[in-house]
């Protein structure tokens, strides 16, 4: 949501951004460290903010162990599942290199050929002091944003004084969640040592119907953080995350036996003087080694008459991103900077008629298989009157440079981009609203999952060229905001997976549609709050058998929300009624590097309640999810394969958890 999800109106409690000041515009000063009352505040939202939002705190984001189940709170954003965790996060029905998700501005992608390990997977959100959502081509600074971008991001901690703070969490819920959260901190003017563990595991959930769905996992992660503050205008910061893991999939034939992920960042800002606010240099190297198998989790069944199969991709993305920010007066804001990642894949994979023939894999070296080098330099800028109005602007171009590798079915072959990204807005600012209308393009290059399709080689550049136009309105009782969006998508790419090998190909799309939501404060306790949200896709040219203006595949459905909770003092008590619309437009067997059309899809209508209650060391949370246990499933789903061994059955789509109960601790000093 927009505004408040989960607040608690104690006046001793401040959200995360409040906690921090500035004693120069460049460097972050953080007066008290792991804040004791995130909670509140979900969404740390400046109106003149109008195409981003902000989540401030690391409880704000993580009431499902799942990122993209939370992320549907947002208007707009959708999900496709597969298992347990690490399901595909969406926004306006675009998907994959299309919403990039950055690390700390770095990049992080995921291994498998079928996206089986999508960022998210790697992604422990608690590990992280916020996250940024930028919506649709309307920035620059860290790539071409087709529909928009994800940012997990993590402040340089200065510290005032000595400190040592400690906070855990532990959430346990319906079959067999667990997840457990330590982050601890010591730390003085000069620098501080922080170390964080996280662990997150579940059983198989049951649907609606008490079906079994296979979705078992089993995720922990480390990280170690060490900043030195030796000047108030000087930051370093040094951080090591560390992952392993595994899960279970109900989509395809194979399971994650591991998820091995290490990192590696490095970080400098500089102040240098007024102009010249802050000098920020951002070193990254992510590597993933991804081990799928059919055994692990699952009785074999034989493919490709191999009973034993095992895969193990490897990718590994190093680079850096340099940034300058500028003051101009009072009214301008500038930015410039460069950024460069090399992104390199390489797989071994294999089977036989015994485990040890599978296991043999593991022993044989690495066939390279992709590398891709994208050089970017990017410029962006506001401009802020003495009036009622500001505009923004920025401009970024990229040099991509895409290597496919040779191998025994495929010779080698490479592709050269030149991109170009822009846009302009212009915000109009009256007493209680804002106005604001933009124009951006954005292109990207073919990425890992299409360049490895048939046809991926030939694919040309995607361009986006769209209009935002949108309102924001606060009073003290009322907030709202529409949005709204009409865009024409060059050379849009797709997957055809009517043939036994899919294939790849550029069509020209159109979308449109827009979000809007509102709340109503009553006696300054209860809250009122709504939303809707719509897409509406449509294909161009006649491409493989895809007919001109005929429906553009894999688009979600209207989707809406409505919300009621009182918060008074220590005490919340919230209720959630989500429903999504029948879904008639589609194109059978087309679809994206995510999944295709099944068909139509049912609407839906669920409910989510909880509450909590709040002290000065600790904080209760319970709710229950699906409160009504509706069957339902997502119409960007997955299908879920017949596994007869475990005694489940095929299913048109993945079901969502049945009702599930849950109770979460919070301990903090």
């Amino acid at each position: 949501m927009l505004f408040s999800t989960f607040a608690y109106a104690d006046n001793i409690l401040e959200s995360a951004a409040n906690e921090r000041s500035n004693t120069s515009r460049g460097i972050v000063e953080n007066k008290r460290v792991l804040p004791k009352s995130v909670v509140k505040a979900v969404f740390s939202k400046d109106l003149q903010s109008t195409t981003n939002i902000t989540w401030q705190g690391k409880d704000t984001i993580l009431h499902s162990g799942d990122i993209a189940k939370s992320m549907l709170q947002v208007p707009g954003f959708s999900m496709t599942r597969k298992g347990g965790g690490g399901s595909e996060v969406i926004f306006r029905s675009q998907v994959a290199s299309r919403l990039p998700i950055f690390l700390n501005s770095g990049v992080l992608n995921g291994a498998c050929g079928g996206r089986m390990d999508t960022t998210t997977t790697y992604i422990f959100p608690e590990n992280y002091n916020r996250i940024t959502f930028l919506k649709g081509p309307q920035d620059v600074r860290y790539g071409a944003l087709i529909s928009g971008g994800l940012l997990f991001e993590r402040d340089i901690l200065r510290l005032g004084k000595g400190s040592f703070n400690v906070d855990t969490s532990a959430m346990y819920g319906s079959f067999n969640r667990f997840d457990i959260n330590a982050n601890a901190l010591a730390g003085g003017k000069y620098g501080s040592l922080q170390a964080i563990v996280s662990h997150y595991e579940s059983a198989d959930y049951r649907a609606g119907d008490r079906r079994i769905v296979h979705s078992a996992y089993n995720r922990e992660s480390a990280s170690l953080i060490g900043t030195f503050t030796p000047t108030s205008s000087t930051a370093l910061e040094f951080d090591i995350d560390i992952g392993r893991g595994w899960a279970s999939y109900a989509d395809r034939a194979m399971d994650a036996r591991t998820f091995d992920r290490i990192s590696y960042n490095l970080a400098l800002e500089q102040h240098i003087n007024d102009t010249f606010d802050r000098l920020d240099v951002r070193l990254w190297h992510n590597a993933i080694d991804h081990i799928m198998d059919n055994f692990s989790h699952r009785p074999p069944q034989a493919i490709n008459n191999n009973l034993y199969n095992i895969s193990n991709p490897k990718r590994t993305n190093t680079g850096g991103r340099v940034e300058g920010r500028f003051y101009f007066g009072e009214n301008v804001e500038f930015y410039v900077g460069s950024n460069y990642n090399h992104d390199s894949h390489e797989s071994r994979n294999g089977g036989g008629a015994t485990l040890q023939d599978a296991n043999n894999v593991l022993n044989q070296k690495y066939n390279p298989n992709f590398t891709f080098k994208n050089l970017g330099f990017f410029t962006q800028g506001q401009y802020h009157s003495q009036s009622n109005f500001g505009i923004a602007f920025g401009a970024r171009y990229d040099y991509l440079v895409t290597e496919r590798k040779q191998l025994a079915a495929r010779s080698a072959a490479e592709d050269k981009n030149n991109l170009a990204s822009a846009f302009v807005r212009y915000e109009h600012y009256l007493d209680k609203s804002t106005l604001y209308a933009g124009l951006g393009v954005a292109q990207r290059g073919a990425d890992f999952w299409e360049r490895s399709k048939a046809n991926g080689m030939n694919l040309s550049p995607e361009t986006n060229t769209q209009f935002d136009v949108g309102l924001t309105y606060q009073d003290d009782a009322f907030k709202s905001k529409v949005s709204a969006y009409a865009s024409h998508m060059a050379n849009y790419i797709l997957i055809n997976y009517i043939p036994a090998t899919a294939s790849a190909f550029n069509t020209d799309a159109f979308l449109a549609g827009g979000e809007v939501e509102a709340e109503y404060i009553v006696w300054d306790s209860l809250h009122f709050y709504g939303s809707l949200a719509y897409t509406y896709g449509l294909n161009l040219s006649t491409k493989q058998g895809l007919q001109s203006h005929s429906p553009l595949p894999q688009v979600a459905p209207l989707q809406a929300q409505i919300s009621s909770f009182y918060e008074n003092g220590n005490w919340l008590l919230r209720l959630d009624v989500i429903a999504n619309a029948v879904q008639n437009r589609y194109a059978f067997n087309y679809g994206n590097v995510v999944g295709k059309d099944l068909g139509n899809s049912k609407g839906f209508v669920t409910l989510n309640l909880y509450g909590g209650y709040k002290h000065k060391y600790f904080m209760l949370l319970a709710g229950v999810d699906n409160l009504t246990n509706t069957l339902y499933a997502y119409h960007l789903s997955k299908n879920g394969i017949d596994i007869g061994a475990l005694d489940i059955a095929p299913t048109t789509r993945i079901y969502e958890p049945g009702r599930s109960i849950w109770t979460k601790m919070r301990v903090y000093f």
